[in-house]
């Protein structure tokens, strides 16, 4: 009981050391689950050490009570989905969970939330009624997620919704909730839809969408998240992320309370004509659905990858203002590299703002089909900000012999991070790996140092 009592504090060293003192904010999508074969994540899955925020996606408005409503009763109640997510925190008593509301499906084709906002009897309806929420399924706060107030909406919708995030505010503060929001990273959107300063009062952070700029509703290819204004961007009307940071900034929102977005995922188009296959080129709608996401005009971190190993063209920018784009076919993507999250990362420790936030777990290569380990997206974004991940405890030894159980199975050395042992046919065989590689046991096969603890 000591022993694992040590392990586990230590564990909870490791992480606080690995975030320092910023949040590192990871969602989970409740329906991932339903995704095809090995594309499939649920709860199960998730590591209590990997972030400081959980954040589940997502519970929905009803637009005939303007309550706060499970989306999946099956999955989210039924099969412990809030259950298990929640209990996570018996393992690290310092992790914080919290529902979403909302979201893109519930919000951003509807005008509920416009009509809750409008009425304050249900208004304070919904404040009552989502308290009890979040206390029923443990939750530890609420993450507002309306996309977007006065689009669709009214224009009014900008100071109600204020409103009612103050009105949350002031219910939730005498249980020490958390109260944070997600907004678009759209500065135009942002006037439209949100009172900065007041904000800055309200709420404890928000998690900024610092993506989606641009994707296949637009006839033309770009990268989905830049971060900084490229020469062909146009002055007034392009996105960029880093000048919608400073547009938050010079309003007034304080940088320790803005937790900037990061997208494990790629947006995708179809080339009009596959010879023009740069920035800006024509296209004719999304791209081909992925193989295990299955949706058009989008892609997982790891279904990038599985494109790469087809032959997919990958451009860097050598500028450094985006991340890379590729081409395969007729099919064209943008998104976010490694090297682009480590460079996305240390830009917001520049700039002081309150950690990361990333859309979302299962888009990782949680199954290691790029070669880099396990979750190399969280782990990037970990390892910059100063930690390595966490692990379970030491290494056990290699058996003395293989028996019939071991058949197969690999050991590592638990003095020599390169070396590793597998039993075949009752014979214990070394290997090593090559230069620069350490072995990991958790996929039995060799992998970056900084992936496997005590060998960084």
């Amino acid at each position: 009981m000591k022993i694992a009592a040590i392990l586990a504090f230590s564990m909870l060293v490791v992480l606080a050391n690995a975030q320092g003192n910023y949040k590192k904010v990871c969602y989970f999508a409740n329906w991932a689950r339903y995704r095809n074969g090995s594309g499939s994540y649920w709860v199960d899955k998730l590591d209590p050490y990997e972030c400081t925020h959980y954040i589940y996606g997502f519970a929905v408005l009803s637009n005939v009570t303007y309550e706060m409503t499970v989306y999946d009763p099956w999955a989210d109640i039924d099969l412990g989905g809030y259950a298990t997510f929640t209990g996570l925190k018996t393992k690290n008593p310092s992790l914080k969970t919290l529902i979403a509301l909302g979201g893109w499906n519930d919000s951003a084709f509807s005008t509920q939330y416009s009509e809750l906002v409008s009425d304050p009897v249900k208004m304070a309806n919904f404040v009552a009624k989502a308290l009890a929420f979040v206390r029923q399924y443990n939750f530890d706060g609420l993450d507002f997620d309306w996309e977007y107030p006065g689009d669709p909406g009214k224009p009014e919708d900008k100071d109600n919704f204020t409103t009612l995030l103050r009105m949350l505010r002031d219910a939730f503060q005498p249980y020490n909730l958390i109260l944070s929001m997600a907004p678009s990273c759209s500065s135009a959107r942002a006037a439209v839809s949100y009172d900065i300063p007041a904000l800055g009062e309200i709420v404890d952070f928000v998690n900024f969408m610092a993506y989606d700029v641009h994707g296949a509703w637009e006839n033309l290819t770009d990268h989905h998240a830049p971060l900084y204004r490229r020469d062909f961007d146009d002055d007034s009307s392009d996105v960029i992320v880093s000048e919608s940071v400073d547009y938050w900034l010079d309003q007034g929102f304080p940088p320790q309370k803005l937790v900037f977005g990061l997208p494990s995922y790629a947006r995708s188009w179809t080339l009009a004509d596959p010879n023009q296959h740069g920035l800006l080129a024509p296209a004719v709608g999304a791209g081909v659905a992925g193989q295990f996401t299955g949706l058009k005009g989008f892609y997982s971190f790891y279904e990038i990858c599985l494109f790469q190993q087809q032959g997919m063209t990958v451009v860097e920018d050598p500028t450094g203002k985006m991340g890379p784009y590729g081409y395969l076919g007729d099919i064209w993507a943008s998104w976010d590299s490694i090297d682009m999250v480590v460079a996305k990362v240390k830009y917001m420790m520049s700039k002081g703002l309150g950690g990361v936030q990333f859309w979302e777990l299962s888009l990782d290569d949680f199954n290691g089909h790029c070669n880099l380990g396990l979750r190399p997206f969280s782990k990037a974004i970990t390892e910059t900000l100063g930690g390595t991940f966490p692990t379970p405890g030491p290494t056990p030894p290699p058996p003395a012999s293989c028996s019939a159980s071991s058949q197969g199975q690999y050991y590592a050395d638990p003095s020599d991070c390169a070396k590793y042992y597998q039993c075949v046919n009752g014979i214990i065989y070394t290997f090593y790996c090559q230069t620069g590689l350490v072995f990991n046991s958790k996929i039995n096969q060799c992998d970056w140092p900084y992936n496997v603890a005590g060998c960084a």
